[in-house]
């Protein structure tokens, strides 16, 4: 069945800008302003006048080159922080939402807009409902319409919202007639499709693009309803081809569909608007797998291509989603079991000292029997290390078990691309294996060469992705058994980067209500350096898996207005190379700071650890040769250091 198309939102967006953006409202593309404006950009002073300059350039550019817009965008955020412009700090964040909305960089987008509304919240209700849009926007892009929904209500709660006239609401009442569409409530749909009936009948000369969007959204709204003459009236009025040729395929006529099928694909292929690409040649592929099998393969491909260039985006969504919900369960059990171990754990342990600190004393007290004495002291102290080995083993143990979400959610990735590149192999196989049963005379063997080909370049792909899902299994088992002591060459940037993926998801699939912001700034020149990744690679996770506690710490105490952010960098320098694990949390007290390295010490709740993580990442630093130091300072946050010797 054809794929659903979701909505048009790059013009709609346009709009958006334009009725709540405050600084600096967007105008056409004028080439004789931006060659005036370019040179002198430069020479500007660092004032709310060239931040408001960059907002006007960035709107200029979003319909011509939403990638040039962007960067005008975060060129205007930064200075706007160094001048503390919080006016055309939000006018930026918004121009920066709605560029990353357009080019499908969703969770960028997202980003920017909960940046955004700690500084909308001080200024405008106006802006808050601009902020609002894009968030619907944006989960309706992730085709999660109960969110979109959510959104809806906080708008129509806005108290900013009943101040707006006609025109100014008709962008979010347009959203929130698509919202319940999706959610086929056609009646409230109808409600709010009558407004934007009446939009149309008094805006229509001077919003076109708005005017367009809507007729849309009514024929959508009359397909559901088989009003298909009248939906046909409202989607020719939108210019939607693509819209088009879905109505004329489901009513059979074929023909017409494709014709409206190819005009909608080379409209949304400049614009690359993935949903009505991927519609446009689905309907294709259908309509001409049996008259004209060459052509269908080559729309297969643009779909194929264009599912593959949202796939990283919406596909991790879902697999977190599925994770989310099949740790839901049993979540609870496995936080009691290991609090349960923790302390089994502390109390062995210390049960262990005890035994040592007696047959110390014993010996000091019966200096006759000190042969004896001893024998019994060396007997306590090779089962307080077998003791201290398991219990290692045991914490490394339970890191794996966090870590299961997170590999699973790696794993799944390169499987599914398995999966889909098996069938499509499968489908082509069966195409060659026709061709092969026809005559000599009409058998076509260019098309069966290409065919051959397409198969070859499939196998290749599903033979990387096989070697990346081994590639993460060996991770895995790697952390999971011992060291085996011997240093070989390893890329440091891309351990670093496995594990704080890793630690990310294992600690999301605990906890869904945990959230940070990752920053990575690797050094491209480091290379392959000679350590025993298992050990370096535990030291990594310890140090990313503190930070992501501490800001999360530091979130629940603060509530909004805080960004959790881990950033994990490295260094190279003339005989070292760093590992930085930096975060922005509350920072270590002085009067412990000497502590930290110490086994056993923690300042985590009872049961929640066992204070032997950092002093284990320090013994395998020193054993590296390496040094593990920390610089912190008190509300701002800690960065810890790992410093390993180039060989």
């Amino acid at each position: 069945m054809i794929t659903q198309h979701k909505m048009k939102i790059t013009l709609l967006l346009f709009f958006f800008l334009f009725v709540f953006q405050g600084t600096s409202q967007p105008r056409p593309f004028e080439k004789k302003y931006v060659d005036s404006i370019l040179p002198l950009l430069g020479k500007m002073r660092a004032d709310t006048t060239k931040v408001e300059t960059l907002n006007t350039l960035s709107a200029m550019y979003t319909n011509v080159d939403p990638l040039q817009a962007n960067k005008f965008a975060n060129e205007a955020i930064e200075l706007a922080k160094q001048i503390n412009d919080q006016e055309g700090l939000v006018a930026a964040l918004g121009r920066s939402a709605f560029t990353y909305a357009i080019t499908s960089e969703w969770p960028k987008s997202i980003s920017r807009v909960n940046e955004a509304l700690q500084y909308a919240d001080k200024i405008d209700g106006r802006r808050r409902i601009y902020f609002y849009d894009i968030m619907i926007i944006n989960n309706a892009t992730k085709g999660d319409f109960n969110a979109c929904l959510e959104w809806v209500h906080k708008i129509l709660n806005e108290s900013a919202f009943t101040a707006l006239n006609e025109m100014e609401a008709w962008p979010s009442n347009m959203l929130t007639t698509i919202t319940y569409e999706n959610l086929n409530r056609l009646d409230s749909a109808n409600y709010y499709g009558k407004y934007l009936m009446n939009c149309i009948t008094k805006y229509s000369k001077i919003a076109e693009d708005l005017t367009s969007n809507s007729y849309m959204v009514l024929g959508r709204i009359a397909v559901k309803e088989k009003k298909f003459e009248e939906a046909k009236l409202f989607f020719k009025r939108s210019g939607d081809n693509v819209r088009i040729a879905a109505l004329y395929d489901i009513l059979g006529f074929h023909d017409s569909a494709n014709v409206y099928a190819i005009k909608g694909l080379n409209d949304a292929q400049p614009r690359k608007n993935h949903a009505s690409i991927q519609e446009a040649s689905q309907i294709l592929a259908t309509n001409l797998e049996h008259s004209n099998p060459v052509e269908a393969i080559k729309y297969l491909k643009i779909y194929t291509a264009s599912k593959d260039s949202q796939y990283n985006v919406q596909k991790l969504y879902q697999v977190e989603q599925m994770n989310l919900i099949a740790q839901k369960n049993g979540y609870e059990k496995e936080k009691l079991i290991s609090t349960n171990k923790n302390k089994i754990f502390i109390l062995i342990l210390f049960g262990v000292i005890t035994i040592f600190l007696l047959v110390t004393l014993l010996v000091w007290r019966n200096n006759r029997l000190q042969q004896k004495a001893n024998q019994k002291l060396e007997r306590a102290y090779g089962e307080l290390k077998s003791t201290q080995a398991q219990l290692i083993q045991s914490v490394k143990m339970a890191s794996l078990g966090e870590l299961t979400a997170g590999i699973a959610h790696e794993i799944q990735n390169p499987l599914n691309f398995v999966n889909n590149f098996s069938e499509v192999s499968l489908e082509m196989i069966q195409e060659v294996k026709s061709e092969k049963l026809k005559m000599n005379s009409e058998r076509d063997e260019a098309l069966e060469y290409e065919l051959l080909n397409d198969i070859a370049a499939n196998l290749e792909k599903i033979n990387h992705h096989g070697k990346r899902a081994d590639a993460i299994i060996k991770g895995m088992m790697q952390h999971s058994r011992s060291s085996s002591g011997v240093k070989e060459p390893t890329d440091i940037n891309a351990l670093a980067d496995e594990y704080l993926r890793l630690a990310y998801h294992g600690l999301r699939a605990k906890d869904k209500s945990f959230n940070a912001t990752m920053v990575t700034e690797y050094d491209a020149s480091i290379g392959a350096i000679n350590i025993i990744p298992q050990d370096i690679g535990r030291v990594i996770l310890n140090l990313i898996t503190n930070a992501f506690y501490v800001v999360d710490e530091k979130k629940k105490q603060i509530g909004e207005g805080y960004e959790p952010t881990v950033t994990v960098s490295t260094i190279k320098n003339e005989d070292t190379v760093e590992i930085r694990v930096k975060d922005n949390g509350s920072g270590i007290p002085a009067k412990i700071l000497d502590k930290i390295f110490q086994p056993f010490f923690t300042t985590k709740p009872t049961g929640q650890g066992t204070g032997l993580g950092l002093s284990l990442s320090y013994d395998i630093v020193k054993a590296h040769g390496g040094e593990l130091k920390v610089e912190t300072k008190k509300g701002e946050g800690s960065e810890f250091i790992i410093q390993l010797p180039i060989i």
